[in-house]
């Protein structure tokens, strides 16, 4: 589920609507949040509008999840809260590497892919929202400045964090930090550039 290659986009969405904008602008997983919001027929809809679409909510219907128990029951990607916490439902729950994403800050990216896991880095909030793993994990409001546009420090932490290998950033601002990332694996070598020009003397 989780991707082999590049670094995929995980936009926050409060709605169906929202939710449906962020795919457009290339977001892979959508993150619907609490169950309040995300239960089983706005997880369907979105399946059957944008099929392969991932989602990330409180819900056993979700491909992403939070809850260490409903990961055991469902097989859903679980996110953890640290590599510490990875490290303790590898060996007391007995999960999978490949089914645990760690989610950690900007400067935790090498160190949490060097002990085998796929790395989430969220920058919700911009940079300064990295500094707590895991703080901003639990809810799925879109800020306020997603109208205003993603902050300039969040799409460059966006591209280190894609260049230093991270699988997954989560975002209110999908269209921006999708372009930070794709950038950063086009000069990695990862994905052809749109459009090349070459100068001939």
């Amino acid at each position: 589920m989780l991707p082999a290659a590049g670094t995929a986009l995980l936009a926050v969405a409060g709605s169906v609507a929202e939710a449906t904008a962020a795919a457009a602008a290339g977001a892979a997983f959508i993150d619907l949040g609490p169950a309040d919001q995300a239960g089983p027929a706005a997880i369907t809809a979105l399946r059957a509008s944008h099929p392969g679409l991932l989602i990330c909510a409180a819900s056993e219907q979700a491909d992403l999840v939070l809850d260490q128990a409903t990961a055991l029951r469902t097989g859903a990607i679980l996110i953890c809260d640290g590599l510490a916490r990875a490290e303790r439902a590898v060996a007391g729950a007995g999960l999978p590497r490949g089914q645990l994403l760690v989610e950690t800050d900007p400067g935790g990216v090498s160190r949490a892919r060097a002990a085998g896991f796929a790395v989430l880095v969220d920058l919700r909030d911009g940079p300064a929202a990295a500094a707590a793993p895991g703080a901003a994990a639990t809810g799925a409001a879109a800020t306020g400045a997603a109208a205003t546009g993603a902050p300039p420090g969040a799409l460059a932490v966006a591209a280190i964090c894609a260049w230093l290998g991270a699988t997954m950033v989560r975002t209110s601002h999908p269209a921006q930090v999708r372009r930070a990332l794709d950038m950063a694996d086009t000069i990695r070598g990862g994905r052809p550039p749109a459009r090349t020009v070459r100068g001939l003397a």
